[in-house]
């Protein structure tokens, strides 16, 4: 366990300690003092959730995020990662009704819009996903809006509207995304659309300024084969086997899907 998450375990300890009953008796004092013991242990509580998640231990987050529900039921952050860890395990019915739940709690929450338009995506509810992406992006006060706007460009890229796609990809560009994946998605969209030179420019200008991935390499693939760049696709082939042999992209290549 890193420093900072033990430190926020003894936290959580103390909180769980200040949550016993006092009786029957308790005056209203007694009763704020303790709905705010509550609330501070599952705020500590879905802290060491989200930092169990991020190292990988996923039943010990799971244990402090139910330990958080269990100390507050009405706090929404709680919810959120636990619909994550849901999401992250599978479970993806119990991770709707998490979103859900979360969302019915704290509904300004552009993060929590954000993810919770993907996890729609991915269940092919894609009317109800982009409801959620344009909350998020739309929030005058959200700090990263191109995110949403790339997450709405591939779920419309899923849905098959590669022109909504090209449309969110842009307007990502235009507040600054620096994110591989709105040029990518750019070049892709344009490759579908039919538009395969505007396809091999947007390639070359993510070239320039990000180092591939198996994902970028295999879209590059397809764009060379498009325009009958043979240089360029031998290119690309060579490092997409030397550099992402175990990849599916890799893999397809080898089965003939990328010759």
């Amino acid at each position: 366990m890193s420093a900072r998450l033990l430190a926020l375990a003894m936290v959580a300890l103390l909180g769980a300690s200040g949550c016993a009953s006092t009786g029957g008796d308790r005056d209203r004092e007694s009763i704020e003092r303790n709905v705010g013991e509550n609330r501070q242990a599952a705020e500590v509580n879905t802290e060491l959730a989200g930092g169990y998640m991020r190292e990988g231990e996923l039943k010990v987050a799971m244990e402090k995020v139910k330990r958080a529900i269990e100390f507050d039921s009405g706090y929404a952050p709680a919810h959120h990662v636990h619909a994550l860890l849901l999401q992250r395990l599978g479970e993806d019915d119990k991770a709707g009704e998490a979103f859900a739940r979360a969302v019915r709690l704290d509904g300004e929450n552009s993060d929590l819009a954000n993810n919770y338009g993907g996890f729609l995506c991915g269940q092919g509810d894609y009317e109800r996903a982009q409801a959620m992406f344009r909350r998020a992006y739309e929030d005058p006060l959200y700090e990263t809006p191109e995110y949403a706007l790339v997450n709405s460009g591939r779920c419309y890229q899923r849905a098959g509207d590669q022109a909504e796609a090209l449309a969110q990809f842009r307007r990502a560009l235009d507040e600054g995304a620096r994110q591989p994946s709105a040029q990518l998605g750019i070049a892709k969209a344009l490759l579908e659309t039919g538009e395969a030179d505007e396809a091999a420019e947007a390639m070359r200008r993510y070239e320039s300024r990000h180092r591939h991935t198996a994902r970028s390499l295999g879209i590059a693939i397809e764009i060379d084969r498009a325009v009958g760049d043979e240089q360029s696709l031998k290119n690309h082939r060579l490092i997409l086997r030397g550099r992402f042999p175990d990849s599916p992209e890799a893999k397809a290549l080898e089965e003939g899907g990328n010759r």
